[in-house]
């Protein structure tokens, strides 16, 4: 076994002010986990990660929280959002690392796409 192709959660986190919602973003993929008893799944590859985008309102600003919009070359589902999330260009910024960690190990090379 290949121990980099083991799964390890780097971050999790809730959006704000919001129960039954958990966010984790792992050295493979970005999860939302919905529900208190019963759980429904999203998911995307990080190699399918092509931007990410932070926006916040003032209100927001003033309590460091913000959507990340997670654009991608998932067909099902190409923009992916993570709403209210705490310290939101710290977390931008471990997808960043993160996605370009996976693509690397997976042999996928960054291009610009024109």
């Amino acid at each position: 076994d290949d121990p980099a192709a083991e799964e390890v959660l780097l971050w999790s986190g809730r959006p704000y002010l919001t129960i039954g919602v958990r966010y984790e973003l792992t050295n493979q993929r970005i999860r939302v986990i919905r529900g208190l008893l019963g759980r429904d799944y999203e998911e995307i590859e990080l190699v399918r990660v092509r931007d990410t985008a932070v926006s916040q309102h003032l209100g927001e600003r003033l309590l460091n929280v913000g959507d990340i919009t997670i654009i991608s070359n998932d067909p099902s589902n190409p923009e992916f959002v993570l709403h209210n999330v705490k310290d939101p260009m710290d977390v931008r910024e471990m997808i960043r690392r993160a996605t370009l960690a996976e693509k690397q190990r997976r042999g996928l090379h960054y291009r610009e796409e024109m």
